[in-house]
């Protein structure tokens, strides 16, 4: 048919108009909000368009539409469905649709009864659009007031963060200070030869409760920076060289309670790494290989790298870890805390520095047992 022909010809003219519309509508709209409400307009006669073009395929198809109403059924169902309008751009769309269809039935069918049909029929598919529309957008608003809702949630949360570790680290540096008076005025009594054994015996646990205190102040600052820290700065480092002088200074310093064995790679490992978190990190695994191992017992470190990954195991043959208490031991002041088999202390904090540390390196930690 001729007017078939020449509606098709007008959508396929019309069509690439909207879609270049969009895009710089888009571009203009991601710069300036301004255009807020060209953008809603433009939308809305987008969409009459697809529902203007779905009800005359149902007229040129049939030239009684409802005895096919399938696409206009259609055109209205999409945009229910894919387009979200307030109440009175649902309304105006309705009542506009409705009156196209009014206007154009005349021009195909001429008797009474078939009018108020096709009409009749045309008004309930227009009171499910409308229905269906509020239904889209109440749920469209609700999903969206609740992500709201969740991201001031995620922001209260994250400034809770900051001002805690702010604090935390200010709490602990200031501790440092009184801290480092008793350990020096303990050297100073210490080398008093006139104190007897009695009061020698007061000062080592003196001695050995601010050490304890102070490493839980370092663990506690070492959590807070690293949590404010976004990213930590890096440098190529050769990886048998930094872990050989790692390995020598617990070797050197803990000559009676470790045995350290050092399996280098075949070949030079080069990492992107902060040597100085990155010693922490090694340092607090081998501390805590340590604790669960007897003197008799070896700790084995393995570097190597396999398919572009590098991989680094340390292993001990002590105690273990129960199994219950596997998932737990990276969370911070963990339930999986345990003394060491020397009665040494633990706060919980060591390996959850270690996770933060390797994390923020890009890497992953994993624990068999």
């Amino acid at each position: 048919m001729d007017e078939y022909e020449s509606a098709n010809k007008i959508s396929l003219f019309v069509t690439p108009v909207f879609f270049i519309g969009s895009i710089q509508i888009i571009r203009f709209f991601n710069e300036d909000k301004k255009y807020i409400t060209f953008v809603q307009v433009f939308v809305f006669l987008f969409t009459l368009f697809v529902i203007i073009n779905a009800m005359r395929a149902t007229f040129y198809s049939m030239h009684n539409p409802r005895n096919t109403l399938v696409m206009y059924m259609l055109g209205l169902i999409i945009t229910s469905v894919f387009f979200t309008f307030e109440y009175y751009e649902t309304l105006i769309l309705t009542i506009i649709t409705g009156v196209c269809f009014i206007i154009t039935l005349p021009f195909y069918l001429h008797e009474f009864d078939e009018l108020l049909l096709n009409n009749l029929a045309s008004f309930v598919l227009l009171s499910v659009f409308f229905a269906m529309s509020r239904f889209s957008f109440s749920y469209r608003a609700d999903n969206y007031l609740k992500l709201k809702f969740i991201e001031e949630k995620n922001i209260e949360v994250e400034n809770a963060i900051q001002v805690k570790n702010e604090i935390l680290g200010v709490v602990a540096h200031d501790l440092r200070n009184p801290l480092a008076a008793i350990q020096t005025i303990t050297l100073i009594l210490e080398e008093d030869k006139n104190i007897d054994e009695e009061n020698q015996g007061y000062l080592q646990i003196i001695k050995a409760s601010c050490e304890k205190a102070v490493n839980i102040i370092n663990d506690l600052l070492e959590t807070a920076n690293n949590d404010m820290s976004k990213n930590f700065e890096l440098e190529a480092t050769e990886l048998n060289k930094f872990l050989s002088v790692i390995v020598d200074e617990w070797k050197n310093n803990k000559k009676d309670q470790v045995n350290i064995l050092f399996y280098r790679a075949k070949q030079p490992v080069y990492a992107l790494i902060n040597k100085e978190k990155m010693q922490r990190a090694m340092d607090n695994l081998i501390s805590n290989a340590v604790k669960f191992s007897g003197e008799a017992d070896n700790i084995e470190i393995l570097l190597k790298e396999l398919n572009g990954e590098i991989f680094i195991d340390i292993k001990d043959f002590g105690v273990g870890i129960p199994a219950d208490l596997l998932p737990y031991i990276f969370d911070r002041f963990s339930k999986a805390s345990r003394k060491g088999i020397r009665g040494e202390e633990s706060v919980g904090l060591g390996l959850s520095i270690v996770r933060q540390i390797i994390q923020k390196h890009g890497g992953e930690i994993n624990v068999d047992s």
